[in-house]
């Protein structure tokens, strides 16, 4: 028989490749190669390792070697996925792009040379996050004997300590967003994407926020279901997850100023030299 530390991921893969082709036919692009291709919604590598981790915690513990190495590989492909292989792929856009352009324009001697370079190569960070919890999803389904230590952990009401902690947090999720518009507002009106990621990013958190002091609050009253460490464990794990897309979509906002700014300096020299000037 084969052992699950191998046919778990495997299951993960299948799954993955075929929501990937169901969604793509739903769009209307039937072809058999998004049954084994990389990219696309959602990521099959992100399943694969994250089955693989989560399978290995459920049934080794988080002290065990084996889910540290699972662990760290997972981590390292994730970031993999929609940095490296994304950069890989826009680049492949770009150059597709410019080799058509030359072709129809005359300017490249033998375009039939060139051939079309793959596109789709890594992941926007949604699809990172589908992927890996449609592999978590895989390994718990397969570990349910494991989960009754944790099921009991999570459905239990938290000691007060932890739950002042809740509270905390949840009044500083609410407070902070205020606070920085309240002193930013005018420096990020300048930019108008910014100053829209900034509104959305404010309002999730305070959202989540108040979602945390309700759990909190309920937590307090040892009031069932609400009261019970799910809630807050969800609260901070989906913010953790907002704010990672967050960040990444906000670095990707000042590198796209950034390319602006470049843009823009070397068009004004380039019209300085023409018209004889110096700057």
């Amino acid at each position: 028989m084969l052992t699950p530390y191998l046919y778990v991921p495997i299951i993960a893969w299948i799954l993955a490749q075929l929501i990937k082709t169901a969604i793509e036919v739903i769009k209307g692009d039937v072809d058999i190669k998004y049954l084994y291709a990389s990219g696309g919604m959602p990521s099959a590598h992100s399943a694969v390792v994250v089955s693989l981790a989560g399978y290995t915690f459920y049934n080794q513990g988080a002290n065990s070697p084996l889910f540290g190495v699972t662990a760290i590989i997972a981590g390292i492909v994730m970031y993999d996925s929609f940095g490296v292989r994304r950069s890989s792929g826009e680049q492949a856009k770009m150059l597709n792009k410019l080799i058509t352009e030359m072709a129809i324009s005359g300017k490249l001697r033998k375009p039939d040379d060139y051939s079309r370079l793959r596109e789709v190569l890594g992941h926007q960070p949604l699809e990172v996050i589908v992927g890996a919890m449609l592999g978590g999803l895989v390994a718990t389904l397969f570990s349910l004997s494991q989960l009754s230590p944790i099921i009991n952990w999570i459905t239990a009401i938290p000691p007060k300590p932890e739950i002042y902690l809740v509270l905390s947090i949840g009044a500083m999720m609410v407070v902070a967003p205020i606070a920085y518009f309240a002193l930013f507002r005018k420096k990020l009106k300048k930019n108008k994407k910014k100053y829209e990621l900034s509104k959305y990013i404010a309002g999730v958190n305070i959202i989540i926020g108040l979602g945390l002091v309700f759990s909190g609050l309920v937590s307090l009253e040892s009031i069932a279901p609400y009261g019970q460490r799910w809630l807050s464990v969800f609260g901070v794990s989906a913010w953790v997850i907002f704010m990672l897309i967050a960040i990444w979509r906000w670095a990707g906002l000042k590198r796209e100023a950034k390319f602006d700014k470049v843009v823009i300096n070397e068009r004004k020299q380039n019209w300085l030299k023409k018209a004889g000037k110096k700057k």
